[in-house]
């Protein structure tokens, strides 16, 4: 219900699919302007770049279908100058091998900092430990691939906050060793 003057998204290759809820979400809100930031705006399919234009710029590429008779047409002739002219005034490229950008870029610096577990999170993430072990014991094959990565999932989320992966919405920063980190 907001009215923003400018809405800024990261990672935009997330609102790639447009009947997805995140990108239907997203494109709800209501701004003067609208910024994509993105590192792929191509991931997979030329509709990927529709979506983010269709938030950034609504209309300016047609509708879905409009814009996917365009691009057909555009791969049967193998020639996609047309597409480049019509996006490229509102795309700003840059490659880390452009030496204006290294140039300017200092250089990286890492610093580990080491974030303890809240209680709540230690609780969680030992029974998380004890319930990874009995799927494991149930699963076999390429099931027991995906037990795993759905608990890495589950653990990442008791690491980042108790809530993320409760969907309690308390996020009490007492309950999170990144929040007392960060404080």
């Amino acid at each position: 219900a907001i009215q923003w003057r400018v809405a800024v998204i990261d990672e935009a290759q997330a609102i790639k699919n447009p009947g997805a809820k995140q990108t239907r979400q997203v494109k709800q809100l209501q701004a003067q302007s609208r910024i994509a930031l993105t590192g792929t705006p191509v991931e997979n399919r030329l509709s990927d770049l529709w979506s983010i234009f269709d938030f950034t710029h609504p209309g300016l590429l047609g509708s879905d279908k409009v814009f996917a008779n365009f691009t057909r047409r555009l791969a049967k002739a193998e020639h996609f100058g047309p597409l480049r002219t019509l996006v490229r005034p509102y795309i700003l490229r840059r490659l880390k091998t452009d030496k204006r950008v290294i140039d300017d870029l200092p250089d990286k610096t890492e610093l580990k900092a080491w974030c303890h577990l809240s209680p709540s999170q230690a609780a969680l993430y030992q029974r998380a430990v004890k319930d990874l072990a009995a799927a494991l014991e149930d699963a076999e094959g390429i099931g027991r691939k995906g037990v795993v990565l759905s608990f890495l999932m589950r653990f990442k989320q008791i690491c980042n906050h108790p809530s993320q992966w409760l969907g309690d919405a308390a996020w009490k920063a007492e309950d999170s060793g990144k929040f007392a980190r960060l404080r």
